[in-house]
């Protein structure tokens, strides 16, 4: 055989892929020097060169080889005769150990290995199995030994540690040599930093070279060396566009962006909060451009409008987004430009693919997309490697219930005080008490905030409270509509928010409804729709980043921080003056399971007689409504959530990921996808023609004591197709304008 092949589709040779891998390693060498400092080992990338080089050698097997050509299957693992080739280093044992265990499990974990394909001496199977899988490399020695021969050419260093291998009877056991003494310590207690993020970083990056290069991307993206400026061009061009002129920074847009380390930002919805920390992100980061932006954000909407936001910014090959439906938005984004199914699920899949890789330097993302690497799931040595000297952009910390801000904040200490990470969080409204947790985890960090009377300039609205429920406001807010204003009424739940527009649908032309229990294509609809909408009724869904800027507001009790939100979404461009929220007193039967009753009547006693809402004071009203901080039983939850989280946190070690890892981060999503019956048989016809982001149209989500409750009234089934592909559908009524009407079922019932 003249040439050994690494990969068969695209064809690659062994030689070109190993190259491949090598131009990805100089370029995060090069772009990325400080993951040295992170892994606390100055020879890091001396290490990691001598994994990358080797890692593929066992693929010159004849069976390997075989299978590449003829399509059957090895049924071994070329990376368990790659690691024998460790043998000739000429390093610490613990460097050979850590080049060896980044070779061995570029592809499977230890626990896969050890339990698929044991090569123990104690093992005697396992054992003669990889002695005669060793003897397959006999046939194509002399081609991998000219590859071997490069080695000391590709070498950066300028003595090379690795001289050939000249016989397969020098290659070592990698089992015996370096797995067993690794498991052996970890079971023993006795850690060493290839348990910590030595070894964290080595697995990483070298996954990373070898994805990256298979995916034909030979470098990592930088982020943008001249920030600043396209970040001024950005905001004059708007400007101009709306016959307005930019003149300057706001000050604390400037102080945001001297600001190097740790931070905390304050200032108004509007007020440039954005820009501010992207300036913060280009203060902070390195010669290289080579530290990771990751912009955190709570909901898919809020994420969704600010990748687009950014996107303008910077250039599609340099942003990504991740979250649960991230794959469905960007393929509809592909499909409005007229690509075919199979050309924008390909593109989707390869965006994705690049998103989820040490490549982009700026992505927009939920934290639970973060906190996937804390569990141990697959891949999560590499996503730590990114996030090692990471600038963190927390943007709305304060929306999370207290279980998930315990994981957050225990993850934000972990990646400042093990991986060098920079924060900037900031906020418009948080109550003191979270302000001092945050302040507590970053270790005193910075604090801008905008001065009073700057801030009174963003001043928008008029606080009036109205006696009863939203329903009894009805006749109010007819006389809104007959007046010509865009009138948004926010209620607690799904139902009222049902209930409340169909009394109000005939009155309105161009009415609209808008929460979490509609399928993806009708959400689509419904939120391309809103910019014409004369009335939109919606839940907490409005609350968030939609881009929509309302005349006035009704909205059902809520705590302070809550209304704020929806206050948002009126005058958002302050060029109406000062505009009318009203807040009725009393709300639906079912708030209590959403909201504190206490906190809730604190913000209505804190809204009494307010009038104009001033924002110098939006901070005291927070402050006072939360005076308490967490109530007893929401402080439990926090503390129980960070004890077990920092418990389990013990047990994640690199080179073995978490069985259970997946199934305890997926109980952190609190609802569960559902098809309903009338849309089953699309559902599988898109399912059948592969068209799988067409069948996620079909979509909607319940949260999962709704689920559980429609489970024990047999209105929900499961059905079961091509193997293990399952999809959960669901009985009750489905409409395109009300979408799921759960509590219709509930009315049936009773």
């Amino acid at each position: 055989m003249s040439i050994l092949l690494a990969k068969s589709d695209p064809r690659e040779t062994l030689q070109a892929h190993t190259e491949n891998c090598l131009a990805v390693y100089n370029s995060i060498r090069e772009r990325m020097p400080f993951l040295a400092d992170v892994a606390g080992e100055p020879n890091f990338f001396e290490h990691l060169f001598y994994a990358v080089v080797l890692h593929d050698f066992g693929k010159a097997a004849t069976g390997f080889q075989k299978q590449l050509t003829n399509g059957k299957r090895w049924n071994y693992r070329h990376e368990i005769l790659s690691t024998g080739f460790a043998v000739n280093l000429q390093c610490s044992q613990e460097a050979r150990q850590a080049i060896a265990l980044a070779i061995l499990t570029h592809h499977k974990d230890i626990n896969t290995l050890v339990d698929k394909y044991p090569c123990w001496e104690e093992n005697e199977y396992g054992y003669q199995e990889w002695q005669r899988r060793i003897t397959e490399l006999v046939p194509n020695w002399e081609v991998l030994m000219e590859i071997q021969e490069l080695v000391s050419r590709w070498c950066p260093a300028a003595k090379c540690l690795w001289t050939p291998v000249t016989s397969t009877d020098q290659l070592i056991n990698g089992y015996r040599e370096f797995l067993a003494p690794y498991l052996n310590d970890f079971e023993d207690g006795e850690l060493t930093s290839l348990h910590g993020t030595y070894g964290i970083l080595m697995r990483g990056c070298m996954i990373a070279c070898d994805h990256l290069a298979s995916a034909g991307k030979n470098e990592v993206q930088t982020a943008l060396d001249n920030l600043e400026l396209d970040l001024k061009q950005q905001i004059k061009g708007k400007a101009e566009q709306k016959g307005q002129q930019f003149i300057r920074w706001e000050s604390f847009q400037e102080d945001t962006g001297e600001t190097t380390g740790q931070l905390m930002l304050s200032a108004p919805t509007g007020s440039g909060k954005t820009e501010a920390a992207l300036l913060w992100s280009d203060k902070n980061q390195s010669e290289t451009f080579g530290n990771r932006v990751f912009y955190v954000l709570p909901y898919t909407a809020s994420i969704n409008a600010m990748y687009n936001r950014l996107k303008e910014l910077v250039s599609d090959d340099k942003i990504g987004m991740l979250h649960g439906k991230a794959s469905y938005f960007v393929y509809q984004q592909l499909v409005d430009k007229d690509y075919t199914y199979q050309e924008a699920a390909a593109e989707v899949r390869e965006q994705q693919d690049l998103t989820k890789k040490i490549c982009r330097p700026y992505k927009v993302l939920t934290p639970f997309q973060l906190l996937k690497a804390f569990f141990g799931i697959r891949g999560f040595e590499m996503q730590m490697a990114e996030m090692s000297k990471g600038l963190f952009i927390f943007d709305e910390i304060h929306a999370y219930d207290p279980h998930t801000t315990a994981l957050i904040l225990t993850m934000i200490e972990r990646l400042r005080k093990d991986y060098d990470a920079k924060f900037c969080i900031m906020t418009a409204t948080m109550p003191k008490f979270l302000k001092g947790m945050i302040s507590d985890v970053l270790e005193v960090p910075s604090q801008v905030e905008m001065a009073a009377e700057e801030r009174d300039r963003f001043t928008r609205h008029s606080v009036q409270l109205l006696e009863g429920n939203i329903h009894e406001a009805i006749p109010l807010i007819e006389e809104c509509l007959m007046q010509g204003q865009r009138v948004l009424v926010v209620c607690n739940t799904v139902q009222q928010a049902q209930d409340v527009f169909q009394e109000l649908q005939g009155i309105a032309e161009k009415a609209k409804l808008l929460h979490s229990r509609f399928i993806l294509r009708d959400r689509e609809r419904i939120e391309k729709d809103l910019a014409d909408a004369d009335l939109l009724v919606g839940t907490q869904t409005v609350e968030v980043s939609l881009d929509i800027d309302f005349d006035c507001l009704f909205s059902e009790p809520a705590p302070i921080d809550a209304l704020i939100q929806r206050f948002g979404r009126i005058n958002r461009k302050r060029q109406k003056g000062i505009c009318d929220v009203y807040i009725c007193k009393e709300g639906g039967e079912n708030d209590h399971y959403i909201y504190s009753r206490e906190k809730v009547d604190r913000t209505l006693s804190a809204l009494t007689s307010i009038g104009v809402l001033y924002e110098s004071k939006i901070q005291d009203i927070i402050d006072e409504v939360y005076i308490d901080g967490y109530n007893d039983k929401e402080h439990e939850k926090f503390n129980r959530a960070k004890q077990l989280f920092e418990r389990h946190l013990q047990s994640i070690i690199p080179f073995i990921e978490d069985s259970e890892g997946r199934k305890e981060f997926n109980e952190l999503f609190k609802s569960v996808e559902v098809v309903p019956e009338c849309y089953e048989e699309n559902f599988w016809e898109k399912i059948e023609s592969r068209e799988y982001y067409e069948a996620r149209a079909y979509i909607a989500q319940i949260s999962y004591n709704q689920f559980a409750r429609l489970c024990k009234d047999g209105q929900l089934y499961e059905v079961k197709r091509f193997g293990q592909l399952g999809q959960w559908f669901i009985k009750v009524r489905y409409d395109e304008t009300l979408g799921l009407l759960l509590d219709e079922h509930s009315a049936n019932i009773l």
